[in-house]
């Protein structure tokens, strides 16, 4: 039976992607570079979000899965995967569980997301679902620091040289990961997605980004931010409310919830493309895949492990989200090549 999904799932998966466990930290290497500027930075980039998914929908037939495409996808999708665990992990032992073993952590991560990619497609399609009240909690509770924000700390603007604005596109970038699976997740949807419809979800992204960029800025003084790898996190800390002793810890549950669904997604994407080159027996794949995937992300639930992907997944991001979607359009483009299904071509 052939898959389809509404727009709504289709956008609800790509929000939790995108948002996952970066949220969180993206700011501080971000402020590091840019100072005051990094929340202008960052709207300049965020506009240009929508005319990306718009792309993306103008030549969506242009793009075709061949099996070469699958496989590269498929390893970086798995890489992320691994890195999105490894951070996971690495900020639960830093906050939450600094006593419990990082391999037990890890193999009970993967152990629920194993279970997810051999349940039903429709299990890791409508989980986002249950992160929807979640993330209005979330949000709320950032919000309880707007009377102790100091608004000039997002002043002056516009005074970074051109190196340092070139600095501070890479950790800008951070956000904008996973765009590219709506390359994939569009195969899934019958009918065109206007750009009505792509400009409010990008709007709806813009905001939500710019807030955990906003508030953590004029929260904090820019020095700051080199002591805080995950400053919404030390932001939620300082908020003091009667109905729990240390927010930070009620929202770190709620976080690892959020990077949970995320990754079950990325995995479900990985699962597709399996389907797509034509590999029937994918469960057999998926479970040798899960126990692969427990010793490579032990190796990347350190400090320095996460520090590196950090500096390296926007360069991947560039490659995977930029220059191969266009370099397979324009060459199908000139060769008059269209998807004519969903399989994976040869």
């Amino acid at each position: 039976m052939k898959i389809r999904i509404t727009q709504t799932q289709l956008f609800l998966m790509l929000f939790i992607v995108q948002t996952g466990t970066v949220f969180i930290s993206f700011q501080s290497p971000l402020i590091r570079v840019a100072g005051s500027d990094a929340w202008l930075v960052f709207l300049c980039l965020g506009l240009t979000f929508p005319l990306h998914l718009w792309l993306f929908e103008r030549f969506i037939d242009r793009f075709i899965w061949s099996k070469p495409v699958c496989v590269l996808y498929g390893l970086y999708w798995y890489f992320i995967c691994s890195s999105l665990i490894g951070k996971t992990v690495y900020t639960l032992n830093v906050w939450a569980f600094p006593e419990t073993p990082m391999l037990l952590v890890i193999a009970l991560m993967t152990s629920v997301l194993l279970a997810v990619v051999l349940s039903k497609p429709t299990t890791a399609i409508n989980l986002g679902v249950i992160l929807i009240p979640l993330i209005l909690i979330f949000v709320l509770f950032v919000s309880l620091a707007v009377n102790d924000l100091i608004w000039t700390n997002l002043l002056p603007v516009a005074h970074l040289s051109l190196s340092e604005l070139q600095k501070a596109l890479q950790p800008a970038q951070l956000p904008f990961v996973g765009i590219e699976l709506y390359l994939l997740f569009r195969l899934l949807l019958p009918e065109k997605v206007s750009f009505r419809n792509l400009a409010i979800y990008s709007s709806i992204w813009l905001a939500f980004f710019m807030y955990m960029l906003i508030f953590p800025l004029a929260y904090f003084s820019l020095k700051e931010f080199d002591l805080f790898p995950d400053p919404i996190m030390y932001l939620l800390k300082s908020q003091e409310v009667t109905f729990v002793e240390r927010l930070d810890l009620f929202f770190i549950y709620i976080w690892l919830a959020w990077s949970i669904v995320t990754v079950c997604i990325y995995a479900f994407a990985v699962v597709r493309l399996l389907t797509l080159m034509g590999i029937a027996n994918y469960k057999k794949h998926a479970v040798w895949m899960a126990v692969i995937f427990i010793f490579i992300t032990n190796t990347m639930a350190t400090k320095s492990a996460v520090e590196m992907n950090a500096i390296l997944i926007p360069y991947l991001h560039t490659v995977f989200a930029m220059a191969i979607p266009a370099f397979i359009i324009i060459s199908n483009q000139l060769r008059r090549r269209k998807r004519t299904g969903e399989g994976a071509s040869g």
